[in-house]
């Protein structure tokens, strides 16, 4: 009996390979492969008004014995879900009223604190106590014991920022309670020193956690003087260094502070890192991806990645001053990281 020949095809493969949960390369056409990177990330600005209010309505309703800590995120709307600032790094702000303490706990996400209103209540960090001052930048590296108290006779309002959208794309993201509510003082921030993005210290100090904003202003100050201090593109940036290595403050977080003078218009460029900014002192405007954002003390906003941007401060009489946070450790490590003016 003669045997019929069974003529194969392309989409029988195609349907047979999907059973199989496979796929041919050949199912991509040129149109799937972008000539540059693309997001899903969206420019986006969050007032200061709406997050505050927030926070204090949740100081009302928000019992600290029963939720972890007590935070309002930051949502960017392009990404799906509806979870995270950026792809890669989550900014929320954080309240905690006299008399209070979030208890004590580590985790592989990677996180910063950066103090906006209040003082006087700690952050304590693999037992060495960090006192709070506004403009201080305090950091809890990953699996780092931190808890904070506050015992100053008024709330405390910071800044957070995690590396905890790219840990949990990685399949890294795991937290620890502490046994103790509280740890043990071990060493204040005073016996250990750090330095910014123009110096070097003489000799590595202990693992540092603590950057206090007199410091910082001091060294902006010290920048903004100098003859070639000024990045077209960014104004007078300060990076915050780790110690030891010189390196960025955290691997997967870049922290820096950037002046603009009054009247001071930066250059347009754009680059393969995502950063979040947040508007510490004055205001002024940014335009991304050719929209324009105005914003104001307190304010914060999105640039994606390889948005094209620039910031102005349109003050006569005032500088700006924006505190930014930055993926682009991890883009040049991965040999990723591009910029383009």
């Amino acid at each position: 009996m003669k045997q019929e020949r069974i003529v194969d095809s392309i989409e029988q493969l195609n349907h047979d390979m999907t059973e199989k949960s496979l796929e041919g390369h050949w199912s991509l056409g040129l149109e799937d492969l972008p000539p540059y990177p693309v997001t899903s990330v969206r420019p986006h600005l969050w007032r200061w008004e709406d997050v505050h209010e927030s926070l204090i309505r949740a100081g009302e309703v928000v019992n600290l014995d029963e939720a972890e800590r007590r935070t309002v995120r930051l949502l960017n709307p392009g990404i799906p879900g509806g979870h995270g600032t950026t792809h890669t790094i989550h900014c929320s702000f954080q309240y905690v009223k006299d008399g209070e303490y979030a208890r004590a706990h580590r985790h592989t996400a990677a996180a910063l604190r950066f103090v906006l209103e209040g003082r006087d209540a700690y952050t304590m960090v693999n037992g060495q106590q960090c006192v709070m001052e506004e403009g201080d930048l305090i950091l809890t590296p990953q699996l780092t014991w931190h808890d904070h108290v506050n015992r100053s006779g008024q709330p405390i309002i910071w800044l957070d920022g995690l590396d905890i959208p790219l840990t949990q794309a990685l399949h890294q993201l795991f937290f620890e309670p502490c046994p103790k509510d509280q740890q043990t003082l071990e060493a204040t921030s005073e016996e250990v020193a750090g330095f910014y993005g123009h110096a070097r210290p003489a000799a590595a100090p202990r693992q540092y956690f603590h950057y206090k904003w007199a410091d910082t202003q001091r060294s902006l100050e010290r920048l903004r003087q100098s003859k070639t201090g000024r990045d077209p593109f960014d104004g007078y940036l300060l990076e915050f260094r780790e110690p030891v290595t010189g390196g960025p403050t955290m691997p997967t977080i870049q922290c820096a502070v950037q002046l603009l003078e009054p009247g001071h218009e930066t250059l347009p460029h754009r680059h393969t890192s995502t950063v979040i900014y947040h508007a510490y002192r004055g205001a002024g405007a940014s335009i991304i991806g050719g929209r324009e954002f105005h914003w104001r003390q307190g304010d914060s906003f999105v640039v994606p990645l390889w948005h094209q941007h620039a910031h102005a401060n349109p003050s006569a009489d005032t500088d700006a001053i924006l505190l930014s946070m930055s993926d682009a450790p991890v883009m040049k490590a991965l040999d990723l990281y591009r910029e383009e003016s």
